[in-house]
């Protein structure tokens, strides 16, 4: 072997123990190795502990300073970093950052710390916060920003309707908002957020209620003004059942508007039908209100949903044309049909209650008419009853006979003179009721003649 080879061999030889040596030290080095990164922070040859250190202190004031302005209009609320819960999870980068080159076997050590030389690695800080305190405070946000929408109204003052303009409301979408401050969070940055609020539109609006202005039907009844209590029952109803406004496909119902008629609510005793009979009861005239709004609706065109007859003939309404109504189980409903929303109008006058029903009517040339046709008519029987008590000749009603019916209601539209429809309402059946009469058999006196009127007769 030449003088020249040996030379080279011991080169290669030294080259490659320094090399070994420089390998050892870079994979065995105690510190992280160069070209390392978190978040952009150059934490190359420093240990773990160096390098938590080192990235709270560059990171640490910047969150304990920042703050998210959320806004809407001119108002505006701070939502810290701190108070949301944020946090940087440090020693997980940290131990990663430390990691990179520090395990597996050598050879993977090796490849992991020369890549880092040539392309070097950063490290993102994961993070969290509170998910629920953010929610809670855009909820209380919520409570300052909404704003509950008005509908449009309408009053029937005189011949006249008066309407307002209806307001719109407003909400906050606490989810989207929740989003936007989750976003400015994991970016870390502190930019104002525009708070998402939705408009909220009102049901009713002044276009619509611009369409009430025809009569669509109306009907009076009339009653006994003397009757201070049942009088006092028309009106509390009557004004219940008033300015009130049904759109278009919904329901109306009288008990629902009405409510309970009780004496907490100013009803008083007046007549009412039990058991085949009239007795005193709280709310006794109401059902005179229900028939008249009964035949408004009828003669509007509303379509029925919900009618039921007395079980007995009433004074003031034409058979088949009645409508009783009881605690929460018998009701008047009907719904509108019309397309636009009607106004239903009550009032009591002297001995009159009426009800109109206003909307709008696209065909002036109809009108509607109610016939009815009495099918079945059942006669009662009169129970005579001896009364000893009584003079002779004197009679006296015990219980009132009614004839019993069955009636057909039919309600028929008519255009331009011409029968267009013909609707058969639902039938109408009123229970006869039997009756008793006592008859008095009691005999008068003979009158005595006192003797001496008789003997001045003889003089």
């Amino acid at each position: 072997m030449s003088k020249g080879i040996k030379i080279g061999i011991m080169i290669i030889v030294v080259l490659l123990a320094i090399s070994v040596v420089l390998i050892n030290t870079m994979v065995n080095s105690n510190g992280i190795h160069s070209n390392v990164t978190i978040n952009g922070i150059n934490v190359g040859g420093l240990t773990p502990s160096q390098a938590e250190n080192l990235i709270k202190g560059k990171i640490e004031p910047t969150i304990d300073n920042s703050v998210i302005n959320l806004k809407f209009n001119e108002k505006s609320w701070g939502l810290s970093f701190r108070d949301a819960g944020f946090r940087y999870e440090y020693k997980d980068a940290v131990t990663k950052a430390y990691n990179t080159g520090h395990t597996g076997n050598m050879f993977k050590r090796l490849a992991e710390v020369i890549a880092v030389l040539f392309n070097g690695v950063d490290i993102a800080l994961d993070y969290s916060y509170n998910d629920q305190y953010i929610k809670n405070k855009l909820e209380q946000i919520s409570e300052e920003i909404v704003q509950e929408p008005k509908d449009a109204t309408i009053v029937l003052e005189g011949e006249s309707f008066v309407l307002t303009d209806e307001v719109e409301g407003r909400k906050l979408d606490v989810d989207k908002s929740c989003n936007l401050v989750k976003a400015r969070l994991e970016a870390a940055d502190n930019a104002d957020v525009e708070l998402v609020v939705d408009v909220v539109q009102p049901e009713i609006k002044r276009a619509d209620l611009e369409n009430i202005k025809d009569n669509l039907g109306e009907y009076s009844t009339k009653f006994n003004a003397a009757d201070s209590d049942r009088t006092h029952n028309i009106r509390i109803a009557t004004n219940s059942a008033s300015h009130i406004l049904v759109k278009p496909g919904e329901i109306f119902s009288l008990n629902k508007n009405i409510g309970p008629r009780l004496a907490k609510f100013g009803y008083k005793l007046a007549n009412v039908i039990v058991k085949d009979e009239l007795v005193p009861g709280i709310g006794g005239g109401v059902c005179q209100v229900s028939s008249t709004l009964y035949n408004a609706a009828l003669l509007s065109n509303m379509k029925i949903i919900e009618r039921k007859n007395h079980i007995l003939p009433s004074s003031y309404i034409a058979l088949g044309r009645d409508a009783t109504i009881s605690g929460d189980y018998i009701d008047l409903k009907f719904e509108n049909t019309t397309g636009y929303p009607v106004y239903l109008y009550g009032e009591v006058r002297g001995s009159w209650v009426k009800f109109a029903i206003y909307g709008r009517n696209d065909n002036p040339g109809r009108t509607v008419k109610i016939k009815t046709e009495v099918i079945k008519q059942t006669p009662p029987q009169i129970s005579i009853v001896e009364d000893p008590t009584l003079p002779e000749g004197t009679e006296l009603e015990e219980k009132k006979a009614y004839t019993g019916y069955v009636v057909k209601s039919y309600r028929v539209v008519m255009e331009n003179g011409k029968e267009i429809s013909v609707e058969e309402l639902p039938l109408s059946t009123y229970k006869v009721v039997n009756g008793i009469k006592r008859v008095g058999t009691k005999k008068a006196d003979s009158p005595q003649v006192e003797a001496e009127d008789y003997s001045e007769a003889q003089q």
